[in-house]
């Protein structure tokens, strides 16, 4: 069901006319909240289970999470770069300056500590899912500075956005999932 003559992954992409019911209900609803069905939905839509629990935790992550919108995807955007994500990137980042971040700001994530655009709640996370996201081990130092700055459940919340979007890098690389564009 690709919406392009470029291919999706290096699996072709499910289709919501495959004759699978729960499929279909899953590409409705992301269709209704995203205005496309994205090629790692395409993907994933081939285990149509996984892709409901996967569509329901990623929505959790946003929509239930203390943590602000725009910090959550500055930071998906940071964890995409370490992990080298370039579908991650191609994802997040409109979604990044939808949300109010200046594309100068999102720029300069790759040398924060160097830029002046990051505030110490912004350097704090910046750090710790940096760390988190190379190797999964942060430094004393690094914990002791971000528990001055975020609660308990923030710090949860910062190492499952880590632990997804590791996670999805690998995902998308192990199976060649191209980024999307306009056109796909």
């Amino acid at each position: 069901m690709t919406t392009s003559n470029h291919p999706v992954s290096r699996l072709a992409g499910a289709s919501d006319s495959s004759g699978d019911p729960l499929l279909s209900e899953l590409y409705a609803r992301i269709r209704a909240h995203r205005g496309r069905i994205l090629n790692i939905h395409q993907v994933v839509g081939h285990a149509p289970k996984l892709l409901r629990a996967q569509a329901a935790y990623a929505a959790s992550m946003r929509e239930d999470s203390s943590l602000p919108r725009a910090l959550q995807e500055l930071l998906i955007l940071r964890i995409a770069q370490v992990n080298d994500s370039t579908y991650e990137q191609s994802v997040h980042r409109p979604i990044t300056v939808r949300l109010g971040v200046s594309p100068a700001k999102i720029d300069a994530l790759a040398t924060w500590r160097d830029a002046p655009l990051f505030d110490a709640g912004e350097r704090a996370a910046l750090a710790y899912v940096e760390q988190a996201a190379r190797t999964g081990d942060v430094d004393d130092a690094t914990f002791a500075a971000t528990r001055q700055v975020f609660s308990p459940q923030e710090i949860v919340e910062l190492t499952a956005l880590v632990a997804w979007y590791v996670g999805n890098s690998r995902f998308v690389r192990a199976l060649r999932i191209a980024a999307e564009t306009e056109e796909n």
